[in-house]
């Protein structure tokens, strides 16, 4: 009797393992890139003029130096943001002002990390290649990502900026 129970609740949660959502195609395609290299980011559709700016892991808001912060930040305080345990992709894309054309994109913690803060982005790209620039915020048309990996990590870690 206990194996056919165990057959049964197995079987009834079954269809909610089924209904868990399929990774994002962008998350996706960061988790396989390897390590050590630069890449450009699949085309996702996004029009012409678009930002991108990536929060980390339990960061609630853009610094000061970034291009759309101001806009993003209201955004992010209008919605009660406080970061958390998954990282964020924040598009901006070319609209009216205030919050028409603001997109936050929510990614699960992977086996890597995405960093942003300029102070961690000197450290953990020890061999930043030539013409590489690390920023907050990035156009889509130029985004590329970093991938590097801290000595005696598996982790990657992800750095978006321009060529």
């Amino acid at each position: 009797m206990m194996p056919l129970l165990r057959i049964a609740r197995m079987l009834a949660w079954m269809p909610l393992a089924a209904c868990s959502p399929a990774p994002h195609t962008f998350d996706r395609y960061l988790a396989q890139l390897p390590a050590d290299t630069v890449a450009a980011l699949p085309e996702m559709a996004w029009p012409p003029g678009t930002v991108l700016c990536p929060l980390a892991l339990y960061q609630s808001a853009l610094g000061e130096a970034a291009p759309p912060a101001d806009r993003v930040n209201a955004f992010l305080k209008q919605k009660q943001f406080l970061g958390g345990e998954d990282w964020s992709l924040i598009v901006v894309k070319p609209a009216p002002a205030g919050n028409a054309g603001i997109e936050q994109l929510f990614f699960k913690r992977a086996d890597y990390d995405v960093i942003n803060d300029p102070q961690l982005m000197g450290r953990a790209a020890q061999t930043v290649p030539p013409g590489f620039v690390p920023r907050a915020c990035v156009s889509a048309e130029q985004a590329r990502v970093l991938v590097t990996r801290a000595q005696g990590s598996q982790r990657k870690r992800i750095i978006f900026g321009t060529l």
